[in-house]
């Protein structure tokens, strides 16, 4: 199976869906800011929707971060003590310096509120925390902000940490445009706070208020683009005339794609590295690394010293590490490339200065692959640690960049990590960095655009620090690691000048390290202003007589869209009881607020069940209620079964009559829902039907779920309809259905195929079956007890809708 890989870049999101009384009643909101207006008007803006609000101002906090926290979280244990419901930290840097400082504060804070906020979620309410950025409403990824200052989208790695830690916690990183004004910006942020979705971790707001996230990630229903790792390596960029930088460069997975690199170009590599090569000592020449610390115990013997562990180990990983620093300079040089090695801590600005200073004309490039870890759960992490990592990942480039002429590199690859894209418990310091680094990209490549940058968003490599017992837990959640030979191959590809806009990509699985199962269920409901379709082409063709209609199968979809992106990882695969009660017509009079009410109805085999319903509230004294349904919501698809017993034979061959259909007004849908291609059978007892049609997405993907699309389950109840007009004689609508089983997603696009059957007939109602299979007879969904009926008045609504489509 290759390996995947997936460019990084920003979709757009649905609007919110607002939940009603999201927060306890008084609710207690903690605010650690810099100062500044925009903290001001958050206060405020809380104040005035009934918060009390604690304030941490952290405006006189020292320039530099060096690890030294007591007093700090000496500040934060005390102000986020007692009920917390809500935490919001908001940064506000322009320099370097004041961006790694306020990441590795934010790290404290969600440290600090993780034990009120978990306390709270446990009791029952919504408990959040939220960061706050204003870098260019695309979370650092339009890269509209000088580098330094873009560092501050390194936060969503502390609240993607925080999200796999706090499960219970609603965990968000907003970034607002900063030319969104004061009075839109507080608003974005009480919307975002409300929002019944939990499966977005980062959340973008442009100035046109539309809503950007980050893919791939958790919102689900957007498309990554994806390209298979393999074949033979293309023209990479990289020649004889550069000179490339390289941090960490002869240890680890950044000396494997070192020595990959090197057998494709006769460029020279400066490695940098903090261990200092000497001449092999005898006691160790010709010993095996199996058998070189029983050598270093009996040198420290023959020197009259008592050997320990600890001195024992030192002097091992020191000869182990000489070892791998001289096997990769002996690669790359049997290669035909140059090689020059030299030891230098990269956090030292003037070390570094000394080192690179006389190469600085040289120097074409820079892949910065130096890192450490100090992984510890955010309840336990120190100043310490996050000042250690911090250091290497951003201090690290930083001092190299500082020494060179930033406008004649060509190349800049920085090494990142899945831990930073998804989040991984215990990595909080570690995710902010990387994802730091990510922003840093997209403002390097804005500002210099013909510099080949490129942020490698690494999944777990199978070797290294994954030990036979991680590699075992991984396999176990269904994580493939990545290859050392195809994760170097990738390096090496990400050279190519097709890859030369590729400024940020994941290379491995698109699945987070951490293991997470599924929250609770609960009851809650869900506001969502739905007169924003007006207008929309797909609903446009969905004309009943004068006025658009809402489809049946978008009320369905909404249904399912708010409740599974209110339980992440779960997904509907059945549909029980869905019922229309009275549809909702675009006539311009839509008025009143429209919600969805979610409320748990049980288990099924493991599967949890919510009663669902569609209303809007017009201030009668019952809400108008539009549809209804149960649905059951799986950790796992359901298993497919056999192969359908009816054959279709080829498609797509021969005139499609199915669009017929259309034509004569025995249906009323305009272009956009005609997907009845072909009628491959039609007698009283069945009615086959061959569909294509492509799967437009509606309202940025707000009316779908995993396997259902709107637009394509529009033509299991169309078909019904079909053979409905045979049987009755007229035109007809549906009521509803029994049961609805998903077992894969329709294809948009493609051809398939759809069943109607089982066929039972009242007086003026048929009820059936409708299935859809694809090519090869395998069902991918089947709707049972599919309820159609007439109305006298109905045929001629159908001929004017058609009119109004055949005329435009």
């Amino acid at each position: 199976m290759p390996t995947p890989r997936h460019k990084v870049e920003l979709v757009p999101l649905p609007g919110r869906d607002l939940l009603g009384d999201a927060y306890a009643a008084e609710p207690v909101a903690v605010v650690v800011d810099r100062g500044g207006d925009d903290a001001d008007a958050v206060v405020s803006g809380l104040q005035a929707r009934g918060w009390t609000v604690r304030r941490v101002d952290l405006s006189g906090s020292p320039a530099v971060f060096d690890g030294e926290t007591t007093e700090l979280e000496s500040v934060l244990a005390q102000r986020l003590q007692g009920r917390v419901d809500l935490c919001v930290s908001l940064l506000d840097c322009d320099t370097w310096d004041a961006g790694v400082r306020q990441v590795a504060e934010t790290i404290l804070v969600a440290k600090h509120a993780h034990a009120a906020l978990t306390e709270t979620a446990e009791a029952g309410s919504r408990a959040g925390f939220v960061t706050v950025t204003r870098l260019d409403g695309g979370l650092g990824l339009r890269g509209r902000r000088p580098a330094a200052e873009a560092l501050a989208g390194g936060v969503g790695g502390v609240v993607k940490t925080l999200a796999r830690e706090a499960t219970g916690v609603f965990c968000r990183a907003l970034d607002v445009d900063p030319d969104v004004d004061r009075d839109d910006f507080v608003a974005a942020l009480l919307g975002e706070i409300a929002d019944a979705a939990t499966d977005t971790a980062e959340v973008g707001v442009d100035v046109a208020g539309a809503r950007w996230t980050v893919v791939p990630g958790e919102f689900r229903f957007a498309v990554a683009q994806r390209e298979e790792i393999g074949g033979d390596v293309p023209d990479i960029g990289v020649d004889a005339g550069d000179t490339l930088v390289v941090t960490g460069g002869a240890r680890g997975v950044t000396a494997l794609c070192v020595r990959a690199l090197a057998q494709h170009t006769e460029a020279a590599f400066v490695l940098l590295g903090r261990t200092a090569l000497a001449d092999e000592p005898s006691w160790a020449r010709g010993v095996a690394d199996s058998e070189l610390k029983a050598a270093v115990i009996e040198d420290i013997k023959a020197g009259g010293e008592r050997p320990t562990p600890r001195e024992v180990e030192r002097r091992y990983r020191d000869q182990i590490a000489q070892r791998e620093i001289r096997a990769t300079i002996e690669a790359v040089r049997r290669a035909g490339a140059e090689a020059d090695y030299i030891a230098v801590d990269v956090t030292d600005p003037y070390a570094v200065s000394i080192a690179l200073a006389p190469l600085r004309d040289r120097i074409t490039g820079v892949v910065h692959g130096a890192g450490v870890l100090a992984d510890a759960y955010l309840m336990d992490k120190t100043g310490d640690e996050i000042h250690r990592v911090f250091q290497t990942k951003l201090t690290g480039l930083r001092t190299v960049l500082d020494v060179l002429d930033a406008d004649s590199l060509r190349h800049l690859v920085l090494f990142t990590s899945v831990a930073g894209l998804l989040g991984n418990a215990g990595q909080a310091d570690y995710a902010a960095a990387n994802e730091a680094l990510c922003r840093l990209a997209a403002s390097w490549k804005r500002q210099r655009p013909d510099c080949h940058v490129t942020a490698i968003d690494w999944g777990a490599w199978d070797g290294g620090m994954v030990t036979p017992g991680l590699r075992d837990h991984f396999q176990a959640r269904g994580v493939r690691l990545l290859d050392p030979e195809v994760g170097a191959q990738a390096f090496v590809e990400q050279f190519g000048k097709e890859h030369a806009d590729d400024v940020c990509v994941l290379v491995g699985e698109n699945k987070s390290l951490s293991a997470g199962g599924p929250g609770a269920v609960a009851s809650f409901t869900a506001h969502r202003d739905i007169a924003t379709l007006a207008g929309d082409p797909v609903l446009g063709a969905h004309v009943v007589g004068e006025h658009a209609v809402l489809p049946a199968t978008f009320g369905l979809g909404w249904m399912i869209h708010v409740v599974e992106r209110a339980h992440p990882g779960r997904r509907v695969v059945e549909v029980r009881d869905f019922q229309v009660y009275k549809g909702i017509l675009f006539d311009g009079s839509l008025a009143g607020s429209q919600h969805v009410v979610v409320e748990p109805a049980g288990h099924v085999d493991g599967n949890a069940l919510v009663k669902v319903s569609v209303r809007t509230d017009t201030g009668a004294a019952l809400p108008v209620l539009h549809y209804a349904a149960t649905l059951m919501l799986s950790t796992a698809l359901v298993d497919t079964p056999p192969v359908f017993g009816w054959t279709p034979g080829p498609l797509g061959e021969g005139p499609e009559n199915g669009l017929d259909i259309y034509r004569d007004a025995i249906l009323f849908h305009g272009p956009e829902l005609q997907g009845l291609r072909r009628v491959l059978h039609h007698s009283d007892d069945r009615l086959v039907l061959e569909c294509r049609l492509p799967d437009t997405v509606v309202g940025f993907g707000a009316y779908r779920g995993e396997l259902h699309s709107p637009v394509l389950c529009d033509l299991l109840l169309q078909g019904p309809s079909v053979h409905g007009n045979r049987l009755l004689g007229q035109a007809s609508l549906p009521l509803g259905f029994g049961r609805a089983e998903y077992f894969a997603a329709l294809p948009g696009d493609e051809p398939f195929v759809l069943v109607v059957d089982d066929v039972r007939q009242a007086a003026a109602a048929i009820t059936v079956t409708a299935t859809a299979c694809d090519q090869q007879g395998r069902v991918l969904q089947r709707w049972h007890d599919v309820e159609m009926v007439a109305t006298p008045e109905m045929p001629e609504k159908f001929r004017e809708g058609t009119r109004r489509w055949l005329a435009e």
